[in-house]
């Protein structure tokens, strides 16, 4: 996943790498492959298997044409929450997940993840599968659209959005939600007025939270014994749940958290890439069986 001038650049990659470098012998999962940055790095680090997955068709078609002849790689489409499904009785020594959007799921009008780009209020991974955003913003009663964009995007003027979007619906593209929620905002911002409204639907959408908690359980069942799993998150929600998932392991005795504080990226790969600046990464071992 990528963002910025140093488009598909993976976040944190090196981080990655060594958190893996035990599992490389063994059969490695990439969750979120991506446009696959990732997963080409472990193999340059001498990996010998890896499951490339994910739930974006667009960016399944990319990993079949990258890797395309690499007998070392299968890129699948399907969600990392039904790993145990996918793998069946094999066990993997490392997974990896490297959560939210990507810059070309951005940078993709038609996707409708954008409120700078003109497009359907779409902002489903699997354009294939589920109800577009669009259902949300148009449908949903006022009160309930304000507590969703309060709880999944942390929005502190929550009823004030809702109010002005259930009062200029039906809203048809990105560009017009945009400029229906700047307007709850008087005044200059540092960031977008849209930006954690268009955070709060696209979470929604994909019930991406909700996948969280599933995909970490999947992967931690679906580890071997002393196999690693590593989440970079992007957003505090997604973050609290990874980190108070691993407490809860550790504290069960069922795995080891390696990674006392989240690995950040350094200034160098923030400047380089912006996208990375808010990336956390969390490691953690299964525990051993008896």
């Amino acid at each position: 996943m990528t963002s910025g001038p140093s488009r598909h650049e993976p976040v944190l990659v090196e981080a990655v790498v060594e958190a893996l470098r035990p599992c490389l012998d063994g059969f490695l999962v990439d969750g979120t492959a991506g446009l696959g940055g990732h997963t080409q790095a472990l193999l340059d680090a001498g990996a010998t298997r890896v499951l490339a997955i994910d739930l974006d068709p667009d960016a399944v078609r990319s990993l079949v044409i990258r890797f395309q002849g690499d007998p070392r790689v299968l890129p699948v489409h399907a969600s990392y929450a039904d790993l145990p499904e996918l793998i069946g009785a094999e066990r993997p020594a490392g997974v990896l997940l490297d959560l939210g959007i990507s810059s070309r799921q951005l940078e993709t009008a038609e996707r409708g993840f954008s409120f700078r780009l003109e497009g359907p209020l779409d902002m489903r991974f699997d354009s294939t599968a589920g109800t577009p955003a669009a259902h949300l913003v148009n449908r949903l009663p006022e009160g309930d659209l304000a507590a969703l964009l309060r709880d999944y995007g942390e929005e502190h003027r929550a009823r004030g959005v809702a109010r002005r979007i259930v009062a200029a619906r039906p809203l048809e593209s990105t560009t017009e939600l945009a400029r229906v929620v700047a307007r709850a905002f008087p005044g200059r911002r540092r960031i977008h007025p849209a930006t954690r409204t268009f955070q709060a639907l696209r979470i929604a959408t994909n019930e991406e939270l909700e996948v969280l908690r599933q995909g970490l359980d999947s992967a931690h069942r679906a580890l071997r014994e002393g196999g690693r799993l590593a989440v970079i998150a992007f957003h505090s929600l997604e973050d609290r749940i990874v980190k108070q998932t691993f407490r809860a392991w550790a504290r069960d005795g069922e795995g080891e958290i390696l990674t006392r504080r989240p690995v950040r990226p350094s200034r160098s790969e923030s400047r380089r890439n912006p996208r990375a600046r808010s990336a956390r990464l969390r490691v953690l071992a299964k525990a051993n069986g008896d």
